[in-house]
C-alpha cells in the first residue's frame, strides 16, 4: 500500500497515532506541531491509514466534509481483522510513527498480562502438589494446587504485588519508510516501559 502522505508528514516532524475508538473503528491521526493534519476512520484499520493519507494529500480537511460526503460515515468497527496492525488495533492497542535521524520509528503500544505461570512451577506443582513461590518482572506471585467445583484439578495464582498483573509494553520498529518500520516492530520484542 503506497502511503506518500504518510511518508511526507512523518519526514516534515509529523507524528501518527492510531488507535481503537469506544465503537471499535479504527483511528489514525497525523499531527504536526500539535495540528490535526490528516485524520482518517474506517472499520479496518488498512483503510484508514488510506483515508488518513489521502486527508493529508488534500490539506487536512474538516471531519464533516469527508465523512457523511465523499467516504462513509460508519458507526462503528468490525470485530475482525484483515491484518496484524488490524488485528493489533482491534485488541485496544496503539500505533505511533515518526521520523528520526533517517529513519522511520514505529511504536506499537499494549497493556500486557503477566498470568503465564512458568511451567517448571507447574511441573514442580503437579509432582509435589506444594505451593510454589515464584518471581517474574520483579515481582512476587504464589501459585498453589486447587480444584474446580466439579473436583478437577487446577491451580491458583495469587499476585503477591500490587498491580504487578498488568503492565506497559512497547515493541520499536525502524526502517528506511513507514512499512518497513512496521514490518520490523512486529518482529522485535516486548520491552516493559514505566
Amino acid at each position: 500500500m503506497k502511503l506518500t502522505g504518510i511518508e511526507t508528514a512523518l519526514r516534515a516532524g509529523g507524528r501518527l497515532h492510531g488507535f481503537r475508538s469506544g465503537g471499535g473503528l479504527r483511528v489514525i491521526s497525523i499531527q504536526e506541531q500539535d495540528k490535526l493534519r490528516g485524520y482518517g476512520e474506517h472499520p479496518r484499520v488498512d483503510d484508514a491509514l488510506l483515508h488518513a493519507n489521502e486527508d493529508f494529500l488534500a490539506g487536512g480537511r474538516p471531519y464533516n466534509e469527508v465523512y457523511g460526503k465523499t467516504k462513509l460515515h460508519y458507526l462503528t468497527g468490525s470485530q475482525s481483522f484483515t491484518s496484524p496492525l488490524d488485528l493489533w488495533i482491534l485488541r485496544g492497542r496503539t500505533i505511533d510513527a515518526y521520523f528520526e535521524g533517517k529513519q522511520v520509528f514505529v511504536e506499537l503500544k499494549a497493556l500486557s498480562e503477566n498470568t503465564e505461570v512458568p511451567k517448571r512451577v507447574v511441573n514442580y506443582i503437579k509432582r509435589t502438589g506444594k505451593p510454589v513461590l515464584w518471581m517474574s518482572r520483579g515481582h512476587w506471585y504464589d501459585t498453589e494446587p486447587s480444584e474446580f467445583p466439579n473436583g478437577e484439578p487446577c491451580l491458583s495464582t495469587m499476585c503477591l504485588d500490587k498491580d504487578a498483573w498488568f503492565y506497559h509494553m512497547v515493541k520499536t520498529g525502524k526502517g528506511r519508510n513507514f512499512s518497513r518500520a512496521l514490518e520490523n516492530a512486529f518482529r522485535t520484542k516486548p520491552v516493559e516501559v514505566c
